[in-house]
């Protein structure tokens, strides 16, 4: 076999029609992300409930907001960077698993206490497990990458990857819907059942994960994994004949001579010449990505509190107030019911998260493979760009208080619209199209460990200038520029293969589009797209 010949299991993996496991597989990884958008917006959501029970005269400081929700993103950083190595080393299919049981258990364990229910042991004990459950949420995305890469059609691999990513906007409407009907529940409970309520808002998480354990189980390992990297040609033949439904003839051979070729490591010289520069863009498109896309969405109950879409202390409603201009006088007073204040939060975060965040995935899963992932990733951080300078330039507009507040939101939906059609996808999706197979999920753990760092940037520049808000839209304006310029550094991976994309086989040396010559004894056969 040449050197720029495809072998023909992935061959007729790239050009088979849409079939039932294609679907299979998306549920299958989506509700992974699923529950790690869960897991990583509802502590958002519950924290006021929490802060309330446990510090009730206002004796917390600043650093509990902060603290459980960037512990979970501090997690996802090595979570990435573990599993995604281990995915190329033991192989996808062996480590989905783990990640998933760590989830599981870290779900249900975030809504026990060690000892005495105190503010000390509570959010000792629920940061300790947000820790592991952001280590095994963040295995989660080089695996589920990976894996839907390797197994979608050239033409179809980014929309099914898209629409792999495009369940984290459902977990973040599954967050705020739980959070709203659980604190409805309890809307006329005293106030000490407030521990009921965000245990089982946490304790959620864990059902979606555990129901689709046994199926991500029975998923057989990818093909690129077996025959590539595991160079077992008879295995990965058997298992892609059984999800085409067609007979494919191993090719002992073609593995062979290709386990002889170079294969350069990770970092070497060789890998910084032919990758390099694709994993610095990838890595920094996803830093700056996430340090908007996390400041913005976990934090959204303190930005529409600003500007009066949601109530607030007496105190911060006085400072809120003199800061617009002209000074006006607070018009209303936080809420006696946290229950109430809950449902107020959780209510905002679901309209936005339906109304913007949703239909941003769904644009991206429609038209990812046909305007393809570079145009929707610099559309995205320029659209993003025009809508954070609308909310940063009038900012003292929008403080004045009962006034200018929906258009506040709506502009602020839009940035979660364009975020999603744009980098919050493609920054997802790139990193397990532009690397060869033995490498992909360690490079796309190390670009999503890069961007999880972005994340945990965020929380804290929010937390620094947090009375700075203006100020912090122009920071983020100014990582959205830096977006575009790394952009444009990388390459188009739109309807080519992924050895065609790695160069591990050369341009027009993969199977056409329509059909495969048809011939039962060597196993090739017609595959209609």
């Amino acid at each position: 076999m040449a050197r720029n010949q495809q072998l023909r299991v992935l061959q007729a993996l790239d050009v088979a029609r849409t079939q039932l496991y294609h679907f299979m597989a998306i549920v299958i990884a989506g509700m992974g992300f699923f529950t790690d958008a869960y897991d990583l917006f509802t502590i958002s959501l519950v924290a006021d409930l929490i802060d309330h029970r446990y510090y009730p005269d206002g004796q917390r400081g600043d650093y509990l907001p902060v603290l459980i929700n960037a512990v979970s993103l501090c997690g996802t950083v090595p979570g990435q960077l573990v599993f995604g190595w281990l995915g190329d080393k033991m192989g996808r299919k062996r480590i989905y698993g783990v990640t998933l049981l760590l989830m599981i258990f870290c779900s249900l364990a975030s809504g026990f206490t060690f000892g005495k229910s105190t503010n000390k042991s509570v959010v000792t004990t629920l940061c300790f497990f947000r820790f592991w459950l952001g280590f095994s949420i963040g295995g989660d995305y080089p695996l589920s990458a990976t894996i839907m890469s390797e197994y979608a059609s050239k033409r179809t691999r980014g929309a099914f990857m898209a629409a792999v990513f495009a369940m984290q906007g459902f977990g973040n409407v599954a967050a705020g819907l739980v959070g709203t009907i659980t604190s409805a529940a309890f809307v006329n409970s005293s106030q000490d059942k407030i521990d009921y309520v965000w245990r089982i808002v946490l304790m959620f998480g864990a059902i979606p994960a555990l129901l689709t354990y046994y199926w991500r189980m029975k998923m057989p390992e990818t093909a690129r994994y077996t025959a590539l990297i595991a160079k077992d040609a008879k295995m990965a033949a058997s298992d892609m004949s059984a999800v085409l439904h067609m007979p494919i003839v191993p090719e002992d051979d073609g593995v062979n001579e290709l386990a002889s070729q170079d294969q350069y490591g990770l970092f070497s010289s060789e890998f910084l010449r032919r990758h390099g520069l694709h994993l610095l863009s990838t890595a920094v498109c996803w830093f700056v990505l996430d340090v908007t896309f996390y400041s913005l969405n976990m934090f959204m109950k303190d930005i529409f509190t600003k500007v009066r879409l949601l109530d607030i202390d007496d105190d911060l409603l006085k400072v809120y107030c003199q800061m617009a201009s002209p000074p006006v006088a607070p018009g209303y007073h936080k809420s006696d019911n946290p229950f109430k204040r809950t449902i107020r939060i959780t209510g905002v975060h679901t309209a936005i998260a339906a109304a913007c965040t949703l239909p941003g995935y769904f644009f991206a899963v429609a038209f990812i493979d046909r305007i393809g992932r570079v145009k929707i990733q610099l559309l995205g951080f320029t659209m993003m760009t025009v809508f954070q300078l609308c909310l940063a330039i009038p900012y003292p507009k929008w403080l004045e208080c009962n006034r200018n507040k929906y258009g506040f939101a709506v502009l602020y939906g839009f940035t979660f619209f364009f975020a999603n059609f744009g980098p919050n996808t493609t920054t997802f999706i790139l990193p397990a199209e532009l690397f060869p197979a033995r490498l992909r999920s360690t490079c796309h753990g190390i670009s999503g460990a890069v961007g999880k760092i972005g994340a945990v940037v965020g929380v804290f520049a929010f937390h620094l200038l947090r009375n700075q808000f203006r100020t912090l839209l122009f920071v983020l304006v100014g990582c959205n520029l830096v977006g575009i310029m790394f952009t444009l550094l990388l390459p188009e991976t739109m309807g080519k293969s992924l050895e065609e994309i790695t160069g591990e086989t050369e341009e027009g040396q993969t199977l056409d589009d329509e059909a495969t010559t048809v011939n039962a004894d060597d196993g090739i056969h017609v595959v209609p797209v």
